[in-house]
């Protein structure tokens, strides 16, 4: 949406431009352009509205496309951090899993009698 507004805006300025370079300089309209000044155009050919229309639209599609690509990127990105987020957990659980599974069984071991796998006092 933003690059239609500033096409337009863009386009608007042209006009200005070409307004301005086309009215006398002098309130009153007296002046006169030169015989060198006379021949050369203030400013280039009008573009015709069908050909203004197919650059705004190839404008238009281009920064579709820039920004589809854009958000495939940033949602590729986001579902990798969450998978990787998600094996992380996984992992850090499995961890934990194993570590209480040991300290349960080095706890029933200590009260069943092998004294080498009780806990160090403090």
């Amino acid at each position: 949406m933003n690059v239609i507004r500033n096409a337009f805006g863009a386009l608007g300025l042209m006009a200005l431009a070409a307004a301005m370079a086309t009215t006398p300089a002098d309130a009153k309209g007296k002046r006169k352009a030169s015989p060198a000044t006379a021949a050369v155009p203030a400013t280039p050919a009008a573009e015709s509205s069908e050909a203004a229309r197919a650059r705004i639209n190839a404008e238009q599609a281009a920064a579709a496309k820039a920004q589809n690509d854009a958000n495939a990127a940033a949602q590729a990105a986001y579902d990798k951090a969450i998978a990787d987020e998600a094996a992380r957990a996984a992992k850090e659980k499995a961890d934990y899993d194993a570590a209480m599974a040991k300290w349960r069984a080095d706890g029933e071991a200590c009260r069943a009698g092998d004294k080498t796998r009780c806990a160090a006092p403090k």
